[in-house]
């Protein structure tokens, strides 16, 4: 009787355990149709009968499950990441056959390459390929990213979503009048005599001892220009002194201060900073001004053309993605 018992119970237990290995191979078949069909998300995917690329999905795909490793395995998150690989591809086309109902020519698009300067940023193969890494991106899904941008650009301004009247522009000049305010600018020179840093008293009137000298030399009518190359230890000394036109707030307080009391052509007593002694001369002069609204009118326009872009280029997309037939597994929207 014990026997038989047993062998009712060792069924039973292998009955159950036949019954879970047959759930779990039914989950795991669902799991990987599932995952499959996001892996292969793009060679059901079309827009207006045209499918998207399947080679560039797979590669930008596959370096998303790298750069996010956590999400294999989870039905959800690759759905995300195979959205995220997906979205670009069908926008391209839609974006294409856009530009082809418009008969623009797509070869004339001027693009901003961002790969070369990448490259020469990070000098090497090993850490490009890193950097790409870390956003999440192939070489061209990041090309794509600007091209998208350029045609999405050019779209919207032959459709006149970007157009910006005279009116526009001129609010837009009275809004900004006071950064088109040009203010005085004076021309300066200097020879400068320097002190090394923690300069001691005795070396400081040492410098200041020759900086009168010169001061006597300029008033005994020296030329300023032969006294710099001579005798100024600044970087300057080059160019003859030449510190270009400054405006208010440029120099240090006591050297602007003398600058703007001087007149043209004069120059200064020996001043001190923590540089070493100073002899400025004033040369020619700017006076305040007010840029007029026709040298700043196509500034205005294009910066106000950028502003509408960002501003109206996701209902635009959204607009024509409306428009199109899109099929896929995923349910994909812009």
């Amino acid at each position: 009787m014990k026997l038989l018992l047993n062998r009712q119970a060792k069924a039973k237990s292998t009955s159950q355990m036949l019954l879970i290995l047959k759930n779990s191979c039914i989950l795991l078949i669902g799991f990987l149709v599932l995952a499959t069909s996001f892996v292969h998300a793009e060679s059901v995917t079309t827009v207006n009968g045209v499918p998207v690329s399947t080679q560039r999905y797979h590669e930008h795909y596959q370096l998303l499950l790298k750069t996010h490793p956590h999400a294999l395995g989870n039905p959800k998150l690759e759905k995300r990441l195979a959205k995220r690989a997906l979205l670009p591809l069908v926008r391209e086309l839609v974006l294409r056959q856009e530009a082809q109902r418009l008969a623009y020519n797509l070869d004339t698009l001027e693009v901003h390459n961002p790969i070369k300067s990448l490259k020469q940023k990070y000098k090497t193969v090993a850490s490009f390929e890193k950097y790409l890494m870390q956003i999440g991106e192939t070489e061209y899904s990041l090309r794509l990213k600007h091209w998208l941008s350029a045609l999405t650009y050019q779209l919207m301004e032959m459709s006149g979503s970007l157009v910006v009247s005279t009116e526009e522009v001129k609010a837009e000049y009275q809004r900004q009048l006071p950064q088109f305010k040009q203010p005085e600018k004076i021309k300066a020179y200097q020879v400068l005599l320097k002190l090394p840093n923690q300069a001691s008293a005795e070396q400081v009137n040492q410098v200041f001892q020759r900086a009168q000298d010169l001061h006597k030399k300029l008033l005994a009518g020296d030329n300023f220009s032969i006294l710099v190359q001579r005798y100024s230890e600044g970087a300057l000394r080059s160019r003859n002194g030449d510190m270009g036109f400054v405006k208010r707030g440029d120099l240090i307080q006591n050297i602007e201060d003398e600058l703007w009391r001087l007149k043209e052509g004069d120059f200064s007593i020996p001043l001190r900073t923590r540089y070493g002694w100073h002899i400025i001369r004033r040369g020619q002069s700017i006076k305040e001004s007010q840029k007029s609204f026709e040298q700043v009118k196509d500034y205005l326009k294009k910066g106000l053309h950028k502003i509408k872009y960002r501003q109206k280029r996701r209902s635009f997309i959204k607009q024509l993605w409306a428009k199109s037939q899109i099929e896929s597994p995923i349910a994909i929207r812009y």
